[in-house]
């Protein structure tokens, strides 16, 4: 049981590092969204000034048509004055040119004020669009840069789990099966060591008699309060006296 032990908490090693870094590398697409997803707000402004603007453009382009509409029907009203000799019919139809040219005057100063309203939406999409340029280069560097450290992650956690299937050879499947399944509730954490009489885990004291037991090294003991499988620290520093 003794050399389980040790095996089982070099795997622990071993396991951790590579945890570690493919946690990192897991971290790197949600960084990645955030940075894409920054940029969503820049492009919504810019969707509601186009639509502002093409709503500009279209009451432009229907008040300039009612306009030359307006002015042919103005056109033909001021002939039709000097062929009216009915005092009453002129007065009635100078009422009709009269309301017709204030009319285009008016619908005149909308078009001038739509005018300047556009050249504002304009400027201000014009602004925005480089504002977002600028902002979607910097993001830009800043994805390739992640995605290239989430590359070198995940080669570093291949790299780092080298030596785990010799020690796996070592434990017997239902030992390593209890160790895989802590692995997970634990956030990769299944061995610890003990220090003076406590858990490493959780800082949480060991029984007395637990303790006595882990010391005969005939058995697989487990934490009562984090459940992590636990390694006498005696255990340890007799393994690293004899490697030195």
């Amino acid at each position: 049981m003794r050399e389980t032990l040790l095996a089982l908490y070099e795997l622990q090693k071993i396991d951790k590092n590579a945890y570690v870094l493919t946690q990192q590398a897991e971290e790197i697409p949600r960084k990645i969204h955030e940075l894409e997803h920054s940029l969503e707000g820049f492009r919504s402004e810019l969707g509601v000034l186009n639509t502002e603007l093409e709503t500009l453009r279209g009451e432009q382009r229907e008040i300039e048509a009612k306009n030359a509409e307006e002015g042919e029907k103005h056109r033909k009203w001021k002939t039709r004055l000097h062929d009216i000799k009915s005092p009453r019919e002129y007065q009635a139809l100078s009422r009709e040119v009269e309301l017709g040219e204030r009319h285009i005057r008016e619908s005149e100063e909308r078009i001038l004020e739509l005018m300047s309203s556009i050249e504002d939406r304009q400027k201000e999409i014009a602004d925005k669009t480089k504002v977002l340029r600028g902002h979607e280069g910097e993001v830009s560097t800043k994805v390739r840069t992640l995605r290239s450290r989430q590359t070198e992650l995940s080669a570093e956690a291949e790299a780092a789990s080298q030596g785990r299937e010799v020690l796996v050879k070592k434990i017997n499947s239902r030992v390593l099966k209890r160790y895989d399944s802590l692995r997970v509730k634990r956030s990769g954490t299944a061995v610890v060591a003990t220090t003076g009489g406590a858990c490493c885990g959780c800082n949480m004291a060991v029984r007395p008699q637990q303790l006595v037991e882990m010391q005969r090294f005939t058995s697989i003991e487990q934490c009562a309060v984090c459940h992590r499988i636990l390694v006498h620290e005696s255990l340890l520093n007799t393994a690293g006296s004899d490697g030195e």
